[in-house]
């Protein structure tokens, strides 16, 4: 990671912990509101992702927002991900004016985050609608167990890979 040792001034009030998210849904969901979950690394945040929460946000009444902690990229990408460490792109998420809340999950896969905060909709991708793909379909199925919906935006898919890939090839 090309980054480190983060300032404090990379805080926001929509930036929460796992257990604060939790309690922050069950509130929202008491008033009869609806709560989106997005999920993924964020990486090199660009333009895709922004339209994505955009598109989000028209879904539910609050959007969160779970952003893979750094092992989990690593493990995912590689050892030169992530570019920017989990709590600058948790930092940069929180500044989206479509995202409500925004956590750091130290998870793997969206799974985990959806067993314990419960959102009303799971939000990805349309490059996730497959059923082919072991790891989307233990998603759906949680997202189900919990008595959610999973939904897909439509926007066309911009790659952070493959930005990244262009950056090393062209520059």
């Amino acid at each position: 990671m090309a980054i480190k040792n983060i300032p404090d001034v990379y805080a926001s009030n929509k930036i929460l912990d796992t257990n604060e998210a939790k309690r922050k849904i069950s509130e929202i969901k008491s008033k009869n509101k609806t709560v989106g979950l997005c999920h993924g690394g964020f990486d090199l945040l660009h333009s895709g992702h922004i339209k994505h929460f955009e598109s989000a946000k028209k879904i539910c009444d609050y959007l969160f927002v779970s952003v893979t902690s750094d092992r989990f990229v690593s493990l995912l990408k590689g050892k030169v991900r992530p570019i920017f460490p989990d709590k600058l792109r948790a930092y940069s998420i929180a500044s989206i004016q479509f995202v409500d809340y925004v956590l750091i999950a130290d998870f793997k896969l969206g799974v985990e985050v959806i067993n314990i905060l419960k959102p009303s909709y799971y939000i990805k991708g349309p490059d996730y609608m497959s059923k082919h793909d072991p790891d989307i379909n233990a998603e759906r199925d949680a997202i189900r167990f919990v008595g959610g919906e999973i939904m897909y935006t439509t926007e066309p898919k911009l790659s952070t890979s493959e930005i990244i890939k262009y950056i090393k090839e062209n520059l």
